[in-house]
């Protein structure tokens, strides 16, 4: 395989089809410095650019590789030259073709894995104090909260209330998926404080706002209105997905007839995935309580499945 022959034959055949090296190269999707490489012999098509190259510059793939026309008596000399020389073009691009799937593979699957792992242990916020939690009254006048068995943690936020200047505790529970894939079950007791000094504590996230399950002050039932799901992430990334996925688009239309088209799709395809999971894993949550890792790490897990359907299609259409 003479790699300045073949260069040279290539530029002698474009040259006979009045094709300019960018010509050419668009017409076989590849960069004109690609074309340029090969005509001076420092590079060397792969499998796929010699068969593109063979019907467009009408020759066939032995007589690219001989760089060279042919004769219909090929001796058998030649014949194992362009088998060999074939066989190691092959060989090349399969190579080249499998280190490149290899470390995309890799970079995938820690990606998938990695956000697997922080999806499975983010918490999942209990809705309604229900059976999650009960507050009771010691004999020495603590106030103690005891987390149901199906609760494996809790965050407790301590403020005061600006009206009666009285301390407020707000109380939620989570459990992970992990968990409840395990079936871990354990009880919690958590000490408030003493009754005295202790005003109200509600719990969140409740269907009807801040749930009230204990108040030193003997005050009847009330509700606040915390809701906090994580409007900043469904409202600002929904917006940057739409942008970035019209602009994706936009481009892929205007240079859809250049080498580097399918690429700019590929990638297009990547904010398209991410604003469709959006909405995908928040609908129906807007009473939850907020966890960055939880909802982040569920957005990225579907937008990887919704990519891989798209991706598939392109190959099926492709394949057509």
């Amino acid at each position: 395989m003479n790699n300045e022959k073949t260069g040279r034959f290539i530029a002698d055949l474009r040259k006979e089809k009045s094709l300019t090296q960018a010509q050419l190269a668009e017409l076989i999707h590849v960069s004109d410095k690609a074309v340029s490489r090969w005509e001076t012999g420092r590079g060397f098509p792969d499998l796929d650019n010699m068969e593109a190259l063979s019907e467009y510059l009408e020759v066939t793939v032995p007589e690219l590789l001989k760089g060279e026309r042919l004769s219909d008596s090929l001796t058998r000399e030649d014949m194992q030259d362009i088998t060999r020389d074939s066989f190691s073009i092959s060989k090349e691009f399969f190579k080249r073709k499998k280190y490149v799937s290899i470390l995309l593979g890799f970079l995938i699957g820690l990606l998938i894995i990695s956000a697997a792992a922080v999806h499975l242990n983010s918490p999942i916020y209990v809705s309604g104090a229900g059976d999650a939690i009960t507050v009771e009254e010691l004999p020495d006048g603590k106030v103690m909260a005891v987390l149901g068995d199906k609760v494996s943690g809790y965050d407790i936020e301590k403020v005061t209330d600006p009206d009666t200047g009285s301390p407020l505790l707000f109380i939620s529970c989570y459990r992970t998926r992990w968990e409840s894939i395990r079936g871990i079950s354990q009880s919690t007791m958590v000490m408030l404080g003493d009754k005295k000094d202790l005003g109200k504590v509600y719990y969140y996230p409740s269907p009807d706002g801040d749930e009230l399950i204990y108040s030193g002050e003997k005050a009847g039932n009330d509700s606040g209105g915390v809701q906090t799901l994580p409007r900043l992430i469904y409202n600002g990334w929904l917006i940057i997905g739409i942008a970035a996925s019209l602009v994706g688009l936009i481009i892929y239309f205007i240079f859809r007839k250049k080498y580097f088209a399918e690429t700019v799709l590929k990638i297009a395809l990547i904010p398209i995935a991410l604003t469709l999971s959006i909405p995908l894993c928040l609908m129906g949550r807007f009473g939850e309580v907020y966890n960055a890792a939880f909802y982040l790490s569920g957005i990225v897990l579907l937008a990887a499945v919704i990519y891989v359907i798209f991706i598939l299609l392109l190959r099926l259409r492709k394949a057509r």
